[in-house]
């Protein structure tokens, strides 16, 4: 900006320069030629001033060479215009991240049911062992491909820091003929020094570990306990306490269950983990539970019957080396099904009106060692376990499983900070309470490219 007003001054002083040369000149040659015509004209008068007109121009050289030295003045400085309402620019900092990911999977046991044009990607136990069912099949799918959009809003002037997230992918109605897109996460969280407010839709609070796998199922009914729900909590950062530091939340749960809902009350939560290091290594430890109720009537009708939702979570992450890490996470509980505990009944009775209902007691959890021969390669190595009551009486027995386990493992590659190449392995049995079993071989390939 300062180089073209100053190229702009110097152009404008030459152009008034060669002005005043041009009337100078006029002037000299009007006065020499423009004489009473009686005047005489000597060659001697001529000379002087010829030579009057290089004063005069040396002169107006020498003014211009100064006015040339001295800067320019600076140009005016406009402010910028307004963004226009654009949030992106106006609003928090916002960035967008996600990944492609599409998965071959081949079982031998049909553990990847099609439908339509778009196959099951998320598989949590083996079917059941009939002729329909028990058949190789092989499925591709790009349903676990995910969005999303870190937000962060300028600091508060006391101190308090606004941050939150919104992601999605493409897994909403599955089997479905189409993929279509499903809201993942969408919170807003407050950060102090001390502690924390968390609202939206986040991960269950209570039981914070997952395992690292390809199956978009995640262990879910095979011992990961948790999901994604409407909650909010509060969190206390109590800092210091003897051999570690200690973090709790306390807070509530929608678990998007119509009998919770109805029930009157939400889902009660709470977690306690606690930092410390065993043998100088970092040690996560933690544990956690809920309680609610669960309605008998959709409609809201409360009996003296209604099912007790509760769990207890126990936890820990142990981190031995970058290269060797180990983490395990387990259950016991009642209802659990719309947290992923159990089957997806909850219940050992779901005839509507049934005040002899009784809500499914279940346990489990899942071990998984991370192994990192390489840089660029990751391995882990896992088991997941979920056991349901055999000793209660149930009328869905086709529906209701006395024990669902899982074996796994799996090796990532990054090709590049972008492109990761993964395959796993994976074994599933389960046994129904009729007495009918069923087992699968998983093989999944996937190839990921972040961003």
């Amino acid at each position: 900006m300062v180089t073209g007003s100053r190229k702009s001054g110097e152009d404008h002083m030459l152009k008034t320069g060669k002005r005043m040369m041009a009337v100078v000149m006029t002037a000299v040659f009007l006065s020499g030629f423009a004489l009473p015509a009686h005047a005489e004209v000597t060659l001697e008068d001529v000379l002087k001033r010829v030579e009057a007109l290089e004063r005069e121009n040396a002169a107006l050289k020498a003014e211009v060479m100064e006015m040339k030295s001295k800067p320019a003045p600076a140009a005016p400085v406009v402010a910028a215009a307004p963004a226009g309402g654009n949030f992106l620019k106006t609003g928090p900092e916002v960035t967008l991240y996600g990944f492609v990911k599409t998965d071959l999977i081949y079982s031998d046991s049909n553990a990847a049911p099609a439908a339509g044009t778009n196959s099951l990607d998320s598989v949590s136990n083996a079917p059941r062992e009939t002729i329909a069912t028990n058949q190789s099949s092989f499925n591709g799918s790009a349903q676990d491909t995910r969005l999303g959009l870190n937000l962060k809003a300028p600091d508060m002037d006391n101190g308090g820091k606004v941050t939150g997230k919104i992601e999605m992918d493409f897994a909403g109605s599955q089997p479905s003929a189409t993929y279509t897109p499903r809201l993942r996460l969408a919170y807003a969280q407050l950060d102090y020094d001390k502690w924390a407010v968390n609202a939206g839709q986040q991960w269950d609070f209570f039981a914070p570990i997952n395992p690292n796998i390809l199956n978009p199922g995640a262990l879910y009914r095979q011992g990961n306990l948790g999901y994604r729900h409407p909650q909010s909590f509060l969190t206390n950062k109590w800092g210091d306490v003897p051999g570690g530091k200690l973090t709790t939340k306390v807070g509530v749960i929608d678990s998007d269950d119509p009998y919770q809902e109805n029930s009157g009350a939400p889902v009660l939560g709470a977690y306690a983990a606690y930092d410390t290091k065993i043998l100088g290594k970092p040690l996560t430890l933690g544990v956690g539970g809920i309680y609610g109720t669960n309605a008998n009537g959709v409609l809201g009708t409360k009996t003296t019957n209604s099912n007790s939702i509760y769990a207890t979570t126990v936890g820990a992450n142990l981190v031995l080396a970058d290269w060797l890490a180990f983490k395990t996470e387990g259950f016991a509980g009642a209802k659990l099904d719309d947290f992923n505990g159990n089957n997806t009944t909850g219940v050992t009775n779901t005839t509507a009106g049934n005040t002899t209902a009784k809500a499914v007691r279940s346990m489990g959890g899942f071990a998984e060692l991370t192994y990192k021969p390489l840089k660029m390669l990751e391995t882990n190595y896992g088991v997941g376990l979920d056991f349901g009551n055999g000793d209660q009486t149930f009328a869905e027995r086709t529906l209701n499983w006395k024990s669902n386990r899982t074996y796994y493992t799996n090796a990532k590659y990054s090709l590049s900070k972008d492109v990761l190449v993964g395959l796993e392995y994976q074994y599933m049995e389960t046994n129904w309470m009729d007495g009918v079993k069923g087992d699968d071989n998983r093989v999944q390939s996937s190839l990921i490219y972040k961003f």
